[in-house]
């Protein structure tokens, strides 16, 4: 079969006069980060080098704006027919509501809500992996963070050499590109690529199979949180960030004694060799290494370096084990308190890794009621200084009002570039994104 390519087909409106042919032909071709470009739907003008059809477009500030899970999924409800919630027709009215001002605020060019691990690991659990991806690609533009692992060992890397330079309280810097990749800032492109990932069953199994062993072990330590009455906030944060170090340290000398045993035949490597805790202590080593190394100092300090931070830094300054240390905190104090009594579940543990890592590198997050509602508790929302606004459902009529704010905030010759560039159309939501689909389940 021979497929034949037409430059016309990528050729789109709105439409404006050729100077060439005189036709209201002159169509968008391509939209870059500061340029887009025309070219003649009927004459194909203008030809090959010529750069009279190439329009620079102004600098972008861009809201970002992370959406946890469990709304990515029920957005994905609210407009997938196939979707037995959606036929039941008893979906909160909120939720199309939510996506028609996040899609039109992305058309808009003025927000992004980045995709990321998170959710397509959460998504892979789901019988609607494809919609659910297909819904967070839409939001995200093209732009995504980094795996959290990355993300983690940036903000260590900084921590450490604050730390050789015997400042180690200095304030991280949290630039968003140690977090995000692609088109941030720019305009998007009204053509996008999805790659359909070939995640097989035993994947899938291992993430079910980790997110089972985090909760049960968690739990256990529920066990003891209940009976530690007499410990206050500040104890229960100092617990949780005391040794860190030491437990990547003690991570690292595991891997290598089990990378021994892997070369000597005595046991099989596993998928925790190259992605679980064992990958993740030995790629924070090394990367110390390259940071110290890179900041001058010799070889034989540098081995020195990282062996003496990881055994005596404090690691209660890193952005990650900061927020991480005092949401737990939150809820040990819950526990001891009586508070709170049902154990807890795989999904507190997943969204405090979430909030830990990407937090502090978006301008708004939506999360679930239970988590923002230990973010506002004393003291953490006085200790995390982040300039982060949190919304959940509990104060979805503040998230409304704050993405129609954004919206308000348009200027009108920002609105003018957008209709020029897409069209009159350009903000409306793509209420019709699962039109005509199959779902991979009928659940």
């Amino acid at each position: 079969m021979m497929l034949r390519i037409d430059p016309r087909d990528f050729i789109s409106p709105p439409y404006v006069r050729c100077p060439k042919c005189g036709e209201d032909s002159l169509g968008v071709l391509s939209i870059g980060p500061r340029h887009y470009q025309r070219r003649c739907k009927n004459c194909l003008y203008p030809g090959r080098g010529d750069w009279s059809a190439i329009y620079p477009l102004p600098a972008l500030t861009k809201r970002i704006i992370y959406v946890d899970q469990f709304a990515i999924s029920n957005m994905m409800k609210a407009l997938n027919p196939s979707t037995k919630a959606h036929k039941k027709g008893n979906l909160d009215p909120f939720w199309l509501t939510l996506f028609q001002h996040l899609d039109s605020l992305c058309k808009l060019q003025l927000a992004v809500c980045p995709r990321s691990g998170f959710h397509r690991n959460e998504s892979l659990l789901s019988a609607y992996y494809e919609p659910l991806k297909q819904m967070y690609e839409l939001l995200s533009g093209g732009v995504r963070f980094r795996e959290h692992e990355s993300i983690e060992i940036s903000e260590i890397c900084e921590h450490a050499m604050n730390w050789a330079r015997g400042k180690p309280k200095e304030k991280i810097s949290l630039p968003v590109r140690v977090a995000l990749e692609g088109n941030l800032d720019g305009w998007t492109d009204t053509i996008g690529v999805s790659i359909r990932g070939g995640w097989g069953i035993d994947w899938v199994d291992r993430l079910r199979e980790d997110r089972k062993r985090v909760c049960e072990r968690l739990n256990g330590v529920v066990e003891m949180w209940k009976e530690d009455k007499d410990k206050d906030f500040q104890d229960w944060f100092t617990q949780e960030c005391s040794g860190y170090g030491r437990l990547i340290l003690r991570g690292y000398n595991d891997y290598l004694v089990r990378l021994a045993d892997m070369w000597q035949g005595r046991i099989p490597a596993t998928a925790d060799d190259l992605f679980g805790a064992f990958a993740f202590s030995s790629s924070v080593v090394r990367s110390l290494r390259f940071t110290f190394q890179n900041a001058g100092f010799k070889p034989k300090r540098v081995q020195q370096l990282w062996v003496e931070y990881l055994q005596s830094a404090s690691f209660e300054d890193v952005p990650f084990v900061r927020i991480s240390a005092m949401l737990f905190a939150a809820v040990a104090r819950k526990f001891a308190r009586g508070g709170r009594r049902k154990p807890v579940n795989e999904g507190l543990v997943t969204d405090i890794n979430i909030i830990s890592v990407l937090m502090p590198y978006c301008d708004a997050a939506f999360i679930d009621n239970e988590c923002e509602a230990y973010l506002r508790e004393k003291p953490l929302c006085e200790l995390l200084d982040y300039k982060t606004k949190v919304f959940s459902l509990n104060t979805r009529a503040d998230f409304l009002e704050y993405l129609a704010e954004i919206r308000r905030s348009a200027t009108k010759e920002h609105l003018e570039k957008v209709e020029e560039v897409y069209g009159p159309d350009a903000q409306k939501p793509y209420t019709t994104l699962y039109e005509g689909i199959q779902s991979e389940s009928s659940k």
